[in-house]
């Protein structure tokens, strides 16, 4: 089992003098070796990809590369909103270099794991002079497949969207495939049915463990 040899140290009192002798340093030469050895041995990089990092393995008293758990995807939020839908579509994934995102149906699925959300809208507006205003954004669970019913507020963000960074203020929790949506909240000016969300909006989801 690989150690790591902070208490091996080689000495330097028979090399650090002009008028030492380095053939008395033989010890301490092979003491460096062997700490050099060591220290190859705890570590496994052999094969590294881009993007890993070092974890220690207890199991083996090794450092090893591992995918960063630090892992993002970046998805843009469509503007199309009617008041007989009440989700707004997800239509691209922008960014997600990992693949811990797919759509499907204007919906997104998450792999395993526990996620934060964040959205931000740039250029937004809330002048009521507009005849659709994007109002807040719901995060659901349309299949109630990660605890509570269909259709279950995951989490709400209680700032409307027009302009800057808002956190839904939850962790989630997916074993592996659950279906989340986006919903609005949009209002609509009178005689007004459906129209588009003056805001370009996107989800940005942060896998932390």
């Amino acid at each position: 089992m690989a150690t790591w040899p902070s208490s091996s140290k080689a000495s330097t009192s028979n090399v650090d003098s002009g008028s030492d002798k380095p053939r008395l340093a033989r010890g301490d030469i092979k003491q460096n070796i062997d700490n050099t050895n060591a220290i190859i041995d705890m570590f496994d990089i052999s094969s590294p990809n881009d993007k890993d990092v070092l974890a220690y393995n207890s199991s083996n008293a090794r450092f090893e590369t591992q995918a960063a758990t630090f892992q993002e995807a970046i998805l843009r939020v469509g503007t199309a909103v009617s008041n007989t839908d009440p989700y707004v579509d997800i239509t691209s994934i922008d960014s997600d270099p990992n693949g811990i995102t797919s759509l499907t149906s204007g919906n997104f699925t998450l792999a395993a794991g526990t996620y934060l959300f964040w959205c931000y809208t740039a250029n937004g507006a809330s002048s009521d002079a507009l005849s659709t205003r994007s109002g807040t954004f719901e995060l659901v669970d349309p299949d109630g497949d990660t605890g509570g019913g269909a259709l279950t507020v995951i989490s709400y963000n209680s700032s409307p969207i027009f302009d800057g960074l808002v956190l839904f203020d939850k962790l989630v929790v997916a074993s592996g495939g659950n279906t989340f949506a986006i919903k609005h909240n949009a209002t609509f000016a009178p005689n007004v049915s459906s129209g588009n969300i003056p805001n370009d909006t996107y989800l940005r989801i942060v896998k932390v463990a």
